[in-house]
């Protein structure tokens, strides 16, 4: 108590300047519309800033939620995609549409593992038999071409991505139609090279490259764009650069495609050969 005193005389001209300061403020404020509309503006400003602030947090927090649905979603639209179906019987049809029935299937899947700049790139998938995934799929994500699964555990898949020198994926031109071979050179995880095609194909610099369908892909699935282009000498193809759309840098959702008919076109095709 008597500390307590002692402070208040010590420091009484000070405390008295503050109470009469505050005292002064409040007339002005109550009794001015100017003073008080800053005085809530500036409120509102900071009010606004902290709201803001902590919306930004909020959905940093839900971006991982949100692009599994997104996935999720992805994987939907494929599955009802017209690229999906293959027509039963042409001689029945119900308006202008002829009867389908499913022929990919889609699942979605997130990357936990993955190289890019390695001489032997790989992927791993978060889903394995468990889930359905097996040898020979196909992988795609919103961009495009991803790679095929190589391998399967009961929990886990490898992918051999584009940008492997094993990798080979049967593409074409989207509108004219040339088609040829993908195969990675091992130089660069954003160039790969498409091999096999004619030199008297005509096609431009920026021109769109897609799958050609096959027992792993549906034709359409965007692969990249023509770089370069160039005859090679004593041959009669072409060596051309395709500028990859995907980039394997940050390759973290994908999609997983299953040809449900694939074995019968595989063992028509082996009896051929055979």
């Amino acid at each position: 108590m008597k500390n307590l005193i002692r402070f208040i005389v010590e420091n009484g001209y000070p405390i008295v300047f503050i109470f009469f300061q505050f005292i002064a403020f409040y007339i002005i404020f109550n009794n001015n519309y100017f003073q008080q509309s800053t005085f809530y503006r500036v409120g509102s400003n900071i009010t606004g800033s902290i709201s803001e602030q902590e919306a930004k947090i909020t959905d940093y927090l839900n971006l991982a939620k949100a692009n599994i649905e997104l996935s999720k979603e992805n994987a939907d639209l494929y599955n009802n995609s017209i690229s999906s179906f293959m027509v039963v019987n042409k001689e029945f049809s119900i308006i202008n549409d002829t009867l389908n029935k499913v022929k990919y299937k889609y699942a979605p899947a997130k990357v936990i593992n993955s190289t890019f700049s390695k001489p032997f790139n790989f992927l791993t998938l978060n889903k394995g038999s468990l889930n359905g995934f097996n040898k020979n799929m196909g992988i795609v994500n919103e961009r495009g071409l991803v790679g095929v699964i190589t391998s399967t555990s009961k929990n886990y898949s490898i992918v051999l991505p584009i940008i492997h020198p094993q990798s080979l994926f049967s593409v074409m031109l989207k509108d004219q139609h040339y088609f040829g071979l993908l195969k990675w050179d091992g130089k660069n995880h954003t160039i790969s090279k498409m091999t096999d095609v004619s030199n008297h194909a005509v096609f431009s610099v920026g021109d769109t490259v897609i799958t050609r369908e096959t027992t792993i892909f549906p034709e359409g699935i965007p692969v990249g764009r023509i770089h370069s282009f160039e005859k090679i000498k004593g041959s009669n193809f072409l060596d051309v650069e395709v500028e990859l759309f995907v980039d394997f840098s940050k390759v973290y959702y994908v999609n997983c495609i299953e040809n449900l008919i694939a074995d019968e076109q595989e063992e028509l095709e082996n009896a051929t050969i055979e």
